[in-house]
């Protein structure tokens, strides 16, 4: 099995705890019992009920901070602590590290941004910890990689060609956080057009690719300045809605808490509510006074602010993360679509927060948080694999992008 990590990315832990307090750890059966029979000293007063059942599956045991039974006081997991890092839970192990099969016989390795550590680049290149990766993947179980229907005809040359052009236009430093989205939207919408049996030549291509780019740059330059109607934005917000929610955080399934979720949910696509009702990262801040649609209110923000942002796209092009398995069994033009719709998502997220901090400008704290929230969702949740899901993303991806970009202040 060949491994392909992500070039550019860095890691090391920041033992901040972020994840030992977030996120709730699904355990296998056999790693309970493993767990159950450490040799704990009495000194060391180890939780011995460290597991529980939510909804049918077991878990580590939090404690009612929102932290691990077995986080101690200075933040460190004790089980690491006091028999090394290969005695933890496979998950607690593989975090932040995301697996995905892609050709058939290989598989590629990125970093998650809804950790801290990554999320800064702080810390050693992952493709310097090739060893710890490799010794994880033994671990895991992959599919057979992309299928025909996912490629949609495209040679493996063509998907590594378009994936290239794609990171060439994340990587121009000369276009705005908008010139991008939109550039990469419509040479996506370009080669889907195209079709594979025109990609696949790829003489044709190097000769056409130059014309390709310049017109598609003065089309985009010529698009009529036009925003969303008022049931569009309402759409928006319910599919900006879907990237907010933390359903993993909700233990509690019964009918009371599930119709309160719903109203919750009608709050934010009518324009008001609190996106902290979804989780305890978001902003404690009314969707109305963060004035998402008003751009007039925003003051253009500095390129560097949305560093996080070209590195989140970044690694997920190098690593062909964005199709196949790495989101809902999409195949290559719906998954790039998706990704880049991801950059509205972000921008939303990024003013809600700014504004949080009584902010009119968007700062790269902001992106990053905006960031570490879209990156959470995006392939991960599974209300976005379902129909309506499906429709949002195509409700978006074709002439509508650029209204919605419009629409959340693009000049």
């Amino acid at each position: 099995m060949t491994i392909h990590i992500a070039q550019d990315q860095r890691y090391s832990c920041l033992l901040c705890g972020r994840c030992c307090r977030r996120f709730h750890v699904l355990l296998q059966e056999p790693e309970i019992q493993r767990l159950a029979a450490l040799p704990w000293d009495e000194a060391d007063q180890a939780p011995r009920d460290f597991h529980v059942k939510l909804n049918g599956y077991n878990f580590f045991r939090r404690r009612d901070d929102g932290a691990c039974v077995f986080l101690d006081a200075a933040g460190v997991c004790s089980m690491h602590r006091r028999f090394g890092f290969d005695i933890k839970a496979l998950t607690c192990r593989g975090y932040p590290f995301n697996f995905a099969s892609t050709f058939p016989g290989e598989v590629s390795v990125l970093a998650r941004m809804d950790c801290p550590a990554v999320l800064q680049n702080h810390g050693q290149l992952i493709r310097e910890q090739r060893h710890d990766i490799e010794k994880l993947a033994r671990e895991l179980h992959f599919g057979k990689g992309f299928t025909p229907e996912q490629l949609q005809g495209l040679e493996r040359r063509s998907v590594e060609m378009l994936r290239d052009h794609c990171q060439g236009i994340v990587r121009d430093d000369t276009l705005s956080s908008d010139g991008m989205a939109l550039l990469l939207m419509a040479f996506a919408e370009r080669m889907e057009k195209l079709g594979a049996t025109f990609i696949n030549d790829a003489d044709t291509m190097r000769s056409v690719m130059p014309s390709v780019m310049a017109n598609l740059k003065q089309e985009l330059a010529d698009v009529p300045q036009i925003g969303l109607g008022a049931y569009d934005r309402a759409y928006f917000r319910q599919w900006f809605t879907i990237y907010c929610r933390r359903d993993e955080e909700a233990t509690d399934r019964g009918l009371r808490q599930r119709l309160r979720r719903a109203l919750m949910i009608a709050r934010i696509i009518a324009g008001g509510g609190n996106l902290r009702t979804f989780g305890k990262e978001h902003p404690d801040l009314l969707l109305r006074r963060a004035s998402i649609f008003t751009p007039t209110r925003w003051q253009p923000s500095a390129p560097a602010a949305w560093d996080a942002y070209r590195r989140f796209l970044s690694a997920r092009l190098d690593c062909l993360q964005f199709f196949g398995v790495s989101y809902y069994g999409a195949a290559f033009f719906t998954g790039l679509k998706a990704l880049f719709l991801t950059y509205p998502l972000v921008l939303c997220a990024a003013r809600i927060h700014a504004a949080s901090q009584k902010r009119t400008q968007i700062q790269a704290d902001d992106v990053m948080y905006g960031v570490a929230a879209i990156d959470h969702v995006h392939g991960r949740s599974p209300l976005l694999q379902y129909k309506a899901g499906r429709h949002l993303e195509h409700f978006f991806s074709t002439e509508r992008f650029p209204q919605l970009l419009c629409s959340l202040g693009k000049r």
